[in-house]
């Protein structure tokens, strides 16, 4: 129990991303309304939606227009979960990615939200430290149990199936979500699948939206930052480079506080890649995206989330 104790020191909660207010065309913002939207099952709804009315065209086309990164071997992608109407030409270049390295398995790490319904007040009692609640929680999932509602993987899932069809292409995605990883994944239950993956050439892939910032997430008004401030993108630039230094380092306890700092969700997989990949490992941040999100959370301007496309 003082183990697990320790762990959920570093497990801080987490508000469900909501969605992004901006559209994919510059200066034409979409108006989203999200009231109602309050678990990962609406969430997982709401972005299947998304992709049906943008159409399988649209996300062909952004596969197309994508220029493939190169992933150095045993390295890692790493994509935002936000909607594809404005971070899609980000998926679409880890697809490209995908097909081009001649992949035929990829080990895709989601972040666990709220879990299924029926689970989801558990689930928030272990977040915020409540080691009870933790008991049988700490480890990797599975759609088949506790990240059966998650949608975090579903748009690069959906766009990665249609690219590999038209391409003539069998791709298997294992999805696993790592839980209340803390700043210890060498203890994580789970973790030895994963390794046995990654050693038998699976592409390893993770999701995260690495800061969560302005009214809508508790930032104190004196600290709150313009997304459209040129200096905004090099602040949040800088934050995501000292999560990714930490990681890097095996600095797993500086992570975690920074990753409460930031309100990111790497929070479970940036550990559980830090580890898969290496220690000292080399990353890259390619295209960064801050998105308002004020609007849809009903809440003051600035309140905004990054997306990322990184290389690891």
């Amino acid at each position: 129990m003082a183990d697990l104790q320790n762990t959920l020191r570093h497990a801080h909660p987490f508000n469900v991303p909501a969605a992004y207010t901006r559209g994919s065309s510059p200066g034409k913002p979409v108006r989203v309304r999200t009231s109602g939207v309050d678990s990962a099952h609406a969430w997982k709804q709401y972005y299947r939606s998304e992709r049906e009315r943008m159409g399988r065209d649209e996300l062909e086309r952004l596969v197309d227009a994508a220029d493939p990164l190169d992933v150095r071997p045993g390295g890692a992608l790493i994509v935002p979960h936000t909607r594809l109407e404005v971070t899609g030409d980000q998926i679409g270049r880890a697809v490209s990615t995908v097909l081009a390295s001649g992949a035929d398995r990829v080990l895709a790490l989601g972040v666990l939200h709220g879990a299924r319904r029926e689970d989801r007040e558990r689930v928030a009692a272990a977040r915020r430290g409540d080691a009870q609640a933790a008991i049988g929680l700490r480890g990797v999932h599975d759609e088949q149990g506790l990240a059966a509602e998650e949608f975090s993987l579903d748009g690069f899932v959906a766009m990665l199936a249609i690219a590999a069809a038209r391409a003539g292409r069998k791709i298997e995605v294992v999805r696993r979500y790592p839980f209340l990883v803390g700043d210890d994944p060498t203890t994580l239950p789970g973790l030895d699948e994963l390794e046995r993956l990654v050693a038998h050439d699976a592409l390893l892939m993770a999701t995260t939206d690495p800061i969560h910032h302005g009214y809508a997430y508790g930032t104190s008004p004196d600290r709150c930052l313009a997304p459209d401030d040129d200096g905004t993108v090099v602040t949040a630039t800088g934050m995501i480079d000292a999560q990714l230094g930490a990681l890097s380092a095996r600095r797993y306890a500086d992570f975690q506080r920074l990753a409460a700092i930031h309100q990111s969700d790497f929070r479970d997989t940036g550990p559980v890649v830090a580890h898969l990949v290496g220690e000292g490992f080399a990353s890259q941040i390619h295209d960064l995206a801050l998105v308002d999100y004020s609007e849809a959370l009903q809440a003051r301007s600035p309140s905004w989330v990054a997306g990322a496309l990184i290389t690891a």
